[in-house]
């Protein structure tokens, strides 16, 4: 046997050529089999649809038929709260600027005006989210069964009857804060009209009733200081020094005052002196009653301001919310 190594003989004919001829079909194959993946994915596309697009509206109109019926008689609801919630909006404002009017039957006008206004809106918004219980569109399969405009709908509604509540509640902190610091303001007047009334007693040689005058002074003096702390959180506050200040001149007068009914009328050694500490409390008070209007803005700060402006606020949201559902395109198109 020859130990010469094996040859390759020369291939046969024809083989060359039908192994070329199979590469060229593979690659004819391939490139056919990439073409139409790529179609059938693009008519995919074009069959499939999801249920809340517009392009399939007939699958989500027997839904957003019957959903947007309540959503539109909701909104009719909402257009009524909003009105109502402005004009509260309004009443909340005045009853800020009628805290420091003189005349209290303004503030009693306002107060009154936003308690019914507060009482209509609370009653209309409960009954609309009676209306809304069990409002459909919350359903794992909503997307499927609503159109997304419907949807966006429902989300703004129930957003305006959220901002709507409660705003009872902050009216109901308005009344309250605006009438005690109306109240806190009446006492300082009565305050200063009764130290009047008992320094006159006194130029009248009245002693004893002076006296009297100034005792209710005081008593009223510390009705305001019990107020005070329901108004106002605050330390050193420009309230605190009035009443500090205010408190020592009505305590020097009615040692002035006690000490001349002592006297009878003579000038004493202890009427002399009463009349210095008299004159240095006078000099430690106040200027003018531009103090009172530092007070009543430092009182409305501590809770009526706030009130005020979260009556503002929802005011706004309500308005934004209604805007929404205004605005929302109508999902419920009859299909094509």
């Amino acid at each position: 046997m020859s130990s010469e190594p094996l040859q390759p003989g020369p291939p046969r004919a024809g083989t060359t050529g039908r192994a070329a001829g199979r590469a060229a079909r593979g690659a004819v194959w391939a490139v056919l089999l990439a073409v139409l993946a790529t179609s059938g994915a693009g008519l995919a596309g074009l069959a499939w649809h999801p249920p809340g697009s517009p392009a399939r509206a007939e699958l989500t109109y027997e839904g957003d038929a019957a959903l947007g019926a309540r959503l539109d008689a909701a909104t009719a609801d909402l257009e009524q709260i909003a009105a109502d919630v402005e004009r509260l909006a309004d009443a909340a404002k005045t009853a800020l600027e009628d805290v420091a009017s003189v005349d209290p039957t303004r503030l009693e006008a306002s107060l009154a005006s936003g308690d019914a206004i507060a009482t209509g809106i609370e009653a209309r918004s409960r009954g609309l989210r009676g209306s809304l219980a069990n409002l459909p569109g919350a359903e794992p399969d909503a997307a499927m069964r609503y159109s997304n405009a419907t949807l966006v709908r429902r989300a703004a509604v129930l957003a305006a009857v959220e901002a709507a509540s409660g705003l009872a509640g902050n009216w109901q902190t308005v009344a309250a804060r605006a009438g005690e610091t109306a109240r806190l303001t009446a006492l300082i007047s009565e305050h200063d009209e009764t130290v009047l009334a008992g320094i006159q007693d006194g130029l009248n040689g009245k002693f004893r009733d002076a006296v009297a005058a100034i005792d209710g002074a005081l008593a009223i003096m510390a009705t305001i200081q019990t107020l005070r702390d329901r108004l106002v959180s605050a330390e050193d506050t420009v309230l605190d020094a009035w009443i500090g200040r205010t408190k020592d001149y009505d305590l020097a007068l009615q040692h002035l005052y006690s000490a001349l009914v002592k006297s009878r009328g003579k000038v004493t050694i202890d009427v002399q002196s009463a009349r210095r500490e008299e004159r240095d409390a006078f000099e430690r008070l106040p200027p003018d009653r531009r103090t009172i209007l530092v007070i009543i803005s430092e009182v409305t700060r501590n809770g009526l301001t706030q009130a005020v402006l979260a009556i503002d606020d929802a005011h706004g949201r309500v308005d934004d919310a209604l805007a929404a559902v205004t605005s929302a395109p109508d999902g419920s198109a009859t299909p094509s």
